[in-house]
This record gives structure tokens, C-alpha cells and sequence, in this order.
């Protein structure tokens, strides 16, 4: 069956023993020593913000090197844009708000830290890739005043192409042909979701766009939905989920920017669909290089 009757083709080894196609194009990178993007720019914001730790030290919280920074920038006749805003409004609803610490010469995000430890965590790539989406830029610094000697680190982003991988294996036996109908739709209201907004943007966002672009079609969508603990028939207690409920008959757990969704997603999507009574859903992923959708089975 071809990709529009969901059940595509795929080809390569996935970590979950199923298969999936492979991709050779990454959305995001470090640049190396050979070729630094904006070399001269950065080398001087480099030293400007080693300056600033050297005046103010140790032991201040972000805004205090954020405002030295700034004042520093300005008396260099740097321009800048502290702390510039941003909205996504998708069919004249707004879906997020972004705000970033600073754009240096319209060419470069940085984003602030005061961290106890000398290394940056997923969630702070995640949140520059972000911004560094949002404001079309090709180059952020990471810049992390805690520890003893202040850390930068560079940050490379080129919007890449959109890629598709779709793998429904697992419900295959379980689509009516009424499922299909409305699998359907919903696979062209992500796929278009994806088109238009590529990857890149943090899954709240990709959720609320998504739950809208699938009520303009006609497709019932509820956000927030609570989901019933349940022991031995009786109901614990009533569970907040960021699961979409499509048709109250299809659940979407929608991540992003992960290389593929982990166990943990598909263990707790078919534990909401089991709790729920319902047949299957989807696991969507905004990934770092491709968009991935996945049928899961509550069985």
C-alpha cells in the first residue's frame, strides 16, 4: 500500500527493531575550525563577553551579565537587539511568543546562562535552534557565565529540507476503511504543518498549529485532554495529557526535534489508548532531520 493509504514503504533499520528510511541530511551542526561562520563577528563578541565576566566576576544571575553585556555592545557601537520578541500566529490565532537575549549586528542570537555545570544540556540547543528558526540567522552562541572560566560555544543552524518517513506497520490490521478516511485528512493536516512551518520549533507550538489546522478542516480536535488512572476498574485519579484527541477516536502525541521518539512515547501513548478504549494513534515527530509519523497500537 503507497504512503496515502498509510501504510508507506521503508527500508532500514529503526532502534525499535522495525524499519524506517535512512537520512544523510542534518538540520543542525557545530561548525568546525576550518570554516567559521561569521569568524571576525564572533571572535570580537568573544572577547567583549569575556570582558564582561572579567568586570562583573563571579556569583551575579543572568540579568546582570545580560545588562552588562548590553551596556558594553552599545559602548563599542555594536548594534544589537536585547531581548527582541517575536509571535507565531497561525489563521489569526497566536500559537507562541519568543523572546531571545540578544541579536548582535542582525547576524548572531545569543542566549545567556548562569549554569553550575560546564556543559549545555539538549533543552538549551533545543531553545536556540528556536530562535535561531524564528529570526531566520544562521549562527548562536551558547554563552555560560557560572562556571570559573566563562564557556561559548558556537551554534550552526541551516533550515534543511523537509523529509518524510511514515511507518503504520503497527496498525495495519486494525485501519476500517472509515479509519482510513480519516487518517487521511489528518496525515494531510501534519504533512502541511510541516510544509509550511518546516522543523525547528518546540512540539507546543507544532501542537497547537496542528489541533487549529485540524478543526479548519473539520476535524474535531481536542487539546488537554484528561486521561482516567485507573486500578482495577475503579479511576485513580484524572491525568493531564499533552496528547490531541482527533474525532474522539484518534490520539496524536506530537514531539520535536528528536532523532527518533523514544520508548517512552510509544509506551505512554499505548497506555492512553488502552485507558481510553481506544484502537490506535499516532506518534508524530518534527525531527531534526526529517518529519516522522507513526501508527501505534493499543495492543
Amino acid at each position: 500500500m503507497s504512503g496515502e493509504e498509510l501504510v508507506p514503504p521503508w527500508n532500514s533499520s529503526d532502534p525499535h527493531g522495525r524499519k524506517r528510511t535512512r537520512t544523510v541530511f542534518y538540520s543542525w551542526h557545530r561548525d568546525t575550525m576550518t570554516h567559521l561562520r561569521h569568524e571576525e563577528r564572533t571572535y570580537e563578541l568573544r572577547r567583549l563577553i569575556f570582558e564582561v565576566r572579567k568586570k562583573l566576576k563571579a556569583g551575579w544571575g543572568e540579568e546582570v551579565y545580560h545588562q552588562g553585556l548590553v551596556q558594553l555592545l552599545r559602548d563599542e557601537g555594536v548594534p544589537i537587539q536585547s531581548k527582541p520578541r517575536k509571535t507565531v500566529v497561525h489563521r489569526g490565532i497566536e500559537v507562541q511568543r519568543f523572546e531571545c537575549d540578544l541579536i548582535v549586528w542582525d547576524l548572531i542570537i545569543l542566549e545567556l546562562k548562569v549554569l553550575p555545570s560546564t556543559s549545555f544540556a539538549p533543552v538549551h540547543y533545543a531553545q536556540l535552534i528556536h530562535y535561531l528558526k524564528c529570526w531566520e540567522k544562521d549562527l548562536g552562541l551558547l554563552v555560560n557565565f557560572g562556571p570559573t572560566r566563562t564557556q561559548v560555544e558556537r551554534f550552526v543552524w541551516d533550515e534543511p529540507e523537509l523529509k518524510v518517513h511514515e511507518d503504520y506497520d503497527l496498525i495495519r490490521d486494525d485501519i476500517t476503511d472509515a479509519d482510513r478516511f480519516y487518517l487521511r485528512q489528518v496525515r494531510q493536516c501534519i504533512l502541511a504543518v510541516g510544509h509550511q512551518y518546516g522543523l525547528g520549533y518546540p512540539d507546543s507550538m507544532y501542537r497547537r498549529i496542528a489541533a487549529i489546522e485540524m478543526n479548519h478542516h473539520g476535524l474535531s480536535c481536542q487539546m488537554d485532554i484528561e486521561i482516567p488512572a485507573r486500578w482495577d476498574g475503579h479511576v485513580l485519579a484524572q491525568h493531564s495529557s499533552d496528547h490531541l484527541l482527533v474525532k474522539d477516536t484518534y490520539l496524536l502525541n506530537i514531539r520535536s526535534l528528536l532523532d527518533y521518539p523514544s520508548r517512552y512515547d510509544f509506551a505512554r501513548t499505548k497506555t492512553y489508548l488502552n485507558s481510553l478504549d481506544l484502537k490506535f494513534g499516532l506518534i508524530v515527530n518534527f525531527g531534526k532531520r526529517e518529519l516522522q509519523i507513526f501508527g501505534v497500537s493499543h495492543k
